[in-house]
């Protein structure tokens, strides 16, 4: 995390959290623009204005920013509803983090907090696919790109729920363990076998 402190820039706060940008995360905001704008083209035929399809590419960069943050946000006010301090949230090229002073010191709360992001990512995607759906006979444009965001949120909250320590999943699955034998050593344990498993399964695949 102090690697992360070194090489960003607060930009903001949100009641009272820092919000943090990491300079590799303006290489991510770049690749996304440049991706949704060449989608853009190959879905127009190439029939469409420069300015048209880099403001598409800067909006879709931008809301995918926004669900990122939407899912750090989810961590950290629930970690406030348990009582933590949350130091800052960063946005680096992996996505973001939020960081709390401690952690939640109960199974629940740990629960709770590790789960309430790839829960609102899972919403956001869900939110996001339900419009463009919506605009495909109105707007070509506007339902892809919101198809777009939709589809990344989907990823980023799917890939949250994998039981791999320090992903949300694997924070759910030692909460889990915590919760129903009452030894959080064995909850991290379990989560750590769990995670080393799905290397060598991903190794091997």
């Amino acid at each position: 995390m102090e690697a992360l402190a070194l090489g960003s820039w607060e930009v903001m706060k949100i009641r009272g959290i820092p919000l943090r940008i990491h300079s590799s995360w303006f290489f991510v905001f770049l690749y996304f623009t440049l991706s949704a704008r060449d989608q853009l083209l190959t879905l127009l035929g190439g029939q469409a204005s420069s300015l048209n399809v880099w403001l598409v590419g800067i909006l879709t960069s931008f809301l995918l920013f926004l669900s990122v943050l939407f899912h750090e946000l989810a961590h950290s006010f629930v970690a406030m509803g348990e009582g933590l301090k949350v130091r800052d949230i960063t946005l680096f090229f992996l996505g973001g983090m939020a960081n709390l002073e401690k952690e939640c010191p109960n199974s629940k709360g740990s629960l709770k907090i590790a789960i309430s992001g790839p829960i609102v990512s899972l919403l956001l995607a869900f939110l996001m696919i339900l419009l463009s759906n919506n605009l495909l006979g109105s707007s070509l444009i506007l339902s892809n790109l919101f198809k777009q965001v939709g589809r990344l949120s989907l990823v980023i909250g799917v890939f949250n729920l994998l039981p791999i320590i320090p992903l949300d999943g694997g924070v759910i699955l030692k909460s889990l363990i915590w919760y129903f034998t009452g030894s959080k050593r064995a909850g991290i344990k379990v989560a750590t076998a769990s995670a080393r498993l799905i290397s060598f399964l991903a190794v091997f695949i």
